[in-house]
């Protein structure tokens, strides 16, 4: 895994001012090289964690700044690639990587596992207190990933 640190300063909702810190993760599956976005809270202590999956185009600033403001609320989030580092902005090429995932649970499970092992494996998070989220594959891609009840309190996969 490589990670290339980035400090932000961000403002919570009650004006307080928090940091986060933001890396670049490499890891390995469905035989690619993903590139998730591992965004972490101000601290050293464990905490809750959030795997955090994108729609079917690929992980975008969307999914990048939700993890950042989850890491100002205090969690440790992972917004996790789908394409190995591409963002598939050509509907036909998206539909062209994505329907054979859809057609297969177990490679949208290795996908979502993969990247569940990245959070699990990162000294901050709290590995009995993991949720997952997503948007449309990636919800499924999440859910599939092995978040079961016995590692976070609710999860419910979203394609809204």
């Amino acid at each position: 895994m490589n990670a290339t640190p980035r400090e932000r300063n961000g403002a919570l909702p009650s004006g307080l001012m928090t940091t986060i810190t933001t890396h670049t993760v490499e890891y390995p599956a469905d035989g690619l090289t993903m590139l998730g976005h591992l965004a972490l809270p101000a601290g050293v202590d464990r905490r809750p964690a959030v795997l955090l999956g994108p729609e079917g185009t690929g992980l975008s600033d969307v999914e990048r700044r939700r993890a950042e403001a989850l890491a100002e609320l205090g969690y440790v989030a992972l917004a996790f690639d789908l394409h190995g580092g591409r963002y598939l902005g050509d509907p036909e090429e998206m539909l062209a990587r994505c329907m054979p995932l859809l057609a297969d649970p177990d490679r949208m499970r290795g996908i979502g596992h993969a990247a569940l092992d990245v959070l699990r494996t990162e000294p901050r998070t709290d590995p009995d207190r993991i949720a997952a989220v997503g948007y449309g594959t990636g919800a499924l891609s999440g859910w599939n990933s092995g978040v079961t009840a016995s590692t976070c309190a609710r999860s419910r996969p979203s394609t809204g």
